[in-house]
C-alpha cells in the first residue's frame, strides 16, 4: 500500500469512457484511490460514512466510498451473495453488519459485493469494479493488506468491533488463506472452467483469457466463501466429534467439505450450505473416501459407520479412539446448523459414495 496521504476529494470511483469498457486488459485510473488507500485517507471516509443519514430517509443514491468498496471485497472470501429478492430476504454475514455501519440497505451492500466478482457480462458492475475484483481475486495479500489499514481506520475513529467485526481474522495479524481449496482438484477446476466458457458462448459473452483467469479465481474465492459459511453454520466445531480451538480464528485444523462433492455439483450446489459440513481431518476424511455416512431422521442425523471402519475399531484400539465412544457421536442434532444438510445431498452420498 501506497504512503501518499492526499486522497482524491471525490471519493465515488467513476466508470470510464466507453472506448475502456472494451479493453478488458486496460488498467483503470481509478485504481490507486483503492490500492494505495492510506489510515489518514480511510479515517475520513468512515468520518463521512458514519454522518450519513439514515437509508430509509435518504432520498438520492451516495456512491461507494473505497473503503466500503474494499470491504465488499474482503466479503467475497467469507459468503457467496447475490443481490435482489426483496425487501424481506436475508443476507449472510457480515453483510447486515456492514449495511447498518454504512448506513446503507443490504441488498445495496450484496450488489456491491457481486460487482466485484471480475467477470463481465453476468455482472452489473463498471469498469473499475471488474478491475479491482480481479486485482483483489488474485492477490490474496492485498486484500488482507488493504483490509488492515480499513480496520486500523475504523477504531482510530472509534468504530468498536461491536460495529465492524474482525470477520477475516486478520485485524491482529496473520496470513489471508483462501479456505476450502484442497477440495479443488486442478482436473475439476479445468473442467468447471471449460462448462462455463461454453455457456458464456452460448450467451455471447466475453470468453477471453483475462475472463478464463477471472473465472478460475471466481470459482476458488466462491469455494472460500462457501467453506467459510459453512464453518460458521456449524459454530467452528467438526459435526462428528465437537473438536474446535473455541476463538474462531485461522488455521482451525478443520474442513468444510462437500456433501455432495464438489466435481459432482453444479455452480448452484457448489456454493450451497446445505450441501456443506465441517468436520475435523479426520472425520472429514473418513466421509469423504464413504467410510461414513449420515441417515436423515426428523430432527437430527445418525451417523453410520461401513462394516469395514467398524472392524477395524474393533480389532485397534487408536482407530476406536476415533470411531467409537466418545470419539464419535452417534447422531448430530440438528439445533447447532443453522441451516441443516439437504436431504437430496445425503441422499447422494448414501448412494455413491458410502462403501
Amino acid at each position: 500500500m501506497g504512503d501518499d496521504t492526499a486522497g482524491s476529494q471525490n471519493l465515488a470511483w467513476v466508470d470510464d469512457a466507453p472506448a475502456a469498457r472494451n479493453n478488458a486488459d486496460q488498467v483503470t485510473v481509478n485504481l490507486p484511490k483503492y490500492l494505495d488507500l492510506t489510515v489518514a485517507e480511510a479515517e475520513r471516509q468512515w468520518l463521512e460514512i458514519v454522518s450519513r443519514q439514515d437509508p430509509t430517509e435518504n432520498r438520492g443514491r451516495v456512491n461507494h466510498t473505497p473503503v466500503e468498496t474494499l470491504l465488499a471485497g474482503a466479503v467475497r472470501v467469507v459468503a457467496n451473495v447475490r443481490a435482489g429478492g426483496g425487501e424481506g430476504r436475508s443476507f449472510p454475514f457480515p453483510v447486515p453488519e456492514l449495511a447498518r455501519l454504512f448506513r446503507r440497505k443490504p441488498n445495496g451492500v450484496a450488489s456491491k459485493v457481486e460487482n466485484l466478482s471480475g467477470v463481465p457480462g453476468r455482472n452489473r458492475g463498471a469498469t473499475t469494479d471488474i478491475d479491482l475484483g480481479r486485482r483483489l481475486a488474485a492477490d490474496p495479500d492485498l486484500v488482507a493488506s488493504a483490509y488492515r489499514i480499513i480496520l486500523a481506520a475504523a477504531r482510530n475513529v472509534g468504530i468498536g468491533t461491536d460495529r465492524l467485526p474482525d470477520f477475516l481474522g486478520l485485524e491482529h495479524g496473520g496470513f489471508m488463506v483462501l479456505l476450502g481449496q484442497e477440495e479443488i482438484d486442478a482436473l475439476d477446476l479445468e473442467t468447471a472452467v471449460e462448462q462455463e466458457i461454453g455457456q458464456r458462448r452460448l450467451e455471447d459473452l466475453d470468453t477471453d483469457s483475462a475472463t478464463e483467469r477471472a473465472l478460475v479465481q471466481m470459482l476458488r474465492v466462491g469455494q472460500s466463501a462457501f467453506a467459510s459459511e459453512v464453518l460458521r453454520n456449524y459454530g467452528d466445531a467438526c459435526a462428528f466429534c465437537g473438536f474446535t480451538l473455541g476463538d474462531g480464528r485461522r488455521p482451525s485444523l478443520l474442513r468444510a467439505g462437500h456433501i455432495k462433492p464438489w466435481r459432482d455439483s453444479d455452480r448452484r450446489e457448489r456454493l450451497d450450505v446445505a450441501n456443506g459440513i465441517a468436520a475435523c481431518p479426520t472425520h472429514d476424511a473418513a466421509f469423504d473416501t464413504g467410510l461414513m455416512t449420515l441417515d436423515t431422521a426428523p430432527d437430527h442425523l445418525t451417523v453410520r459407520v461401513s462394516p469395514r471402519l467398524h472392524s477395524a475399531a474393533d480389532r485397534h484400539p487408536a482407530t476406536a479412539r476415533h470411531f467409537s465412544g466418545d470419539g464419535l457421536r452417534q447422531r448430530i442434532d440438528l439445533t447447532l446448523p443453522t441451516v441443516a444438510p439437504a436431504n437430496e445431498y445425503l441422499a447422494w452420498h448414501r448412494e455413491r459414495i458410502f462403501a
